[in-house]
């Protein structure tokens, strides 16, 4: 070893190996960075914040204030500086967990670089080191055989592996997306027939508001004139009583007597409010929750004659019975008035007297016949 090795020896700091930065001397002489001691005096910090410093090399005790207290080795110090003006040393890296301390110290048991704070305070105490020389020397004879380790690993098994997963992982991914193109489509019809559906749905009911507004209206529109007619036939009674002027007087008589003639003319019933009613059937849509997906297309709509079933043709019986009681009827008649040639007078005067006798059962079987030869014109809406 040379004179310069041997001094850089006496100025290197003991804990963290490197040249001494501010050196503090404790009561047993021994110098320490200040940084270094800042260090112990944290790590090993207990319930008393300032108890004494114990000495990294002959663990005797010296009472202090913080390093800051401590005394500073001003000849220590000006050699450490001329030193370092006579031997330039190379930058070396530096420890990223205790402030910047120099990675100067190999741990033989982890074979890792660490600084002089890791090695006194860390997770390496009680490791065996080696100087950097001396690693370097090992490590490069371990080199070769961890070189043929690597160049031996089975790269082309791995390559081989790699290739195999990669074409399987196109493979399932296109497999996903030839599925989740047939879902998409799939649910693209659905849709489609859902609002096929709804839209023919959502005609029929339109149709149904025209077909009850038209049923209804007409009545509603004559009996509003009506009363509206009356309220202003009421009215000019009222400026009647009060007119003194003969001229003026029979004027507004002959206008009060033309509206209580269009009141007189206007009957406050016609008979076709059950007629209308008929229209307006109990459209259940919780008879769809028993329909599969594939059988949305088959979903009734109100014109359907309330049927409400998933398919098939809807009840004709209704129908036939209709289409068959009319010309049996009619016929029946035709033979009674060639049986009898006063059939005509007899059955007027026998429908005269049921209307006089009951006139509310007359009312509702001639509703009743008109709605059953209406049946098979309706298409079975009106029942």
């Amino acid at each position: 070893m040379g004179a310069m090795e041997q001094l850089e020896e006496e100025l290197t700091c003991p804990v963290c190996c490197g040249l001494f930065e501010d050196p503090r001397v404790l009561l047993c002489s021994h110098s320490f960075c200040k940084k270094c001691l800042e260090g112990l005096m944290e790590g090993h910090r207990g319930p008393a914040s300032r108890a004494p410093l114990k000495c990294p090399t002959c663990r005797k005790e010296s009472p202090h204030n913080g390093a800051g207290s401590l005394q500073i080795n001003y000849s220590l110090r000006g050699i450490v500086e001329k030193f370092s003006k006579i031997k330039v040393l190379p930058k070396t890296s530096v420890c990223a967990r205790h402030r910047e301390q120099p990675l100067n110290i190999f741990c033989a048991t982890d074979l890792k670089l660490i600084c002089g704070f890791c090695a006194t305070t860390g997770e390496h105490r009680g490791h065996a080191f080696s100087s950097l020389e001396d690693a370097y020397e090992r490590e490069k004879a371990a080199f070769g055989e961890l070189l043929r380790g690597v160049e031996g690993w089975r790269s082309a098994d791995a390559l081989s592996s790699l290739e195999t997963l990669q074409a399987a992982k196109k493979s399932a991914l296109q497999a996903v997306g030839r599925d989740a193109e047939k879902v998409a489509d799939y649910f693209d019809r659905l849709v489609a027939a859902l609002e096929g559906k709804r839209s023919e749905i959502s005609s029929d009911f339109e149709t149904l508001r025209l077909v009850v507004m038209q049923a209804y209206d007409p009545e509603i529109t004559r009996l509003s004139a009506a009363l509206e007619e009356q309220k202003r036939a009421l009215s000019l009674a009222e400026s009647v009583r009060g007119v003194s002027d003969p001229l003026c007087f029979l004027q507004r008589m002959q206008e009060f007597r033309e509206r209580l003639q269009v009141l007189k003319e206007t009957p406050p019933s016609s008979g076709r409010e059950a007629r209308a009613c008929a229209f307006v059937c109990d459209f259940d849509v919780q008879q769809w929750d028993s329909l599969r997906l594939c059988e949305v297309d088959k979903i009734s709509v109100p014109h359907e004659s309330g049927s409400y079933r998933t398919g098939g043709p809807r009840p004709a019986a209704p129908k036939r019975l209709a289409r068959w009681l009319v010309p049996f009827l009619l016929l029946a008649l035709f033979l009674l008035l060639l049986l009898s040639t006063n059939f005509v007078s007899d059955l007027a005067s026998m429908i005269e007297a049921f209307h006089e006798a009951d006139p509310s059962r007359f009312r509702k079987l001639t509703d009743a016949c008109l709605r059953l030869i209406e049946w098979p014109e309706a298409g079975g809406v009106a029942q």
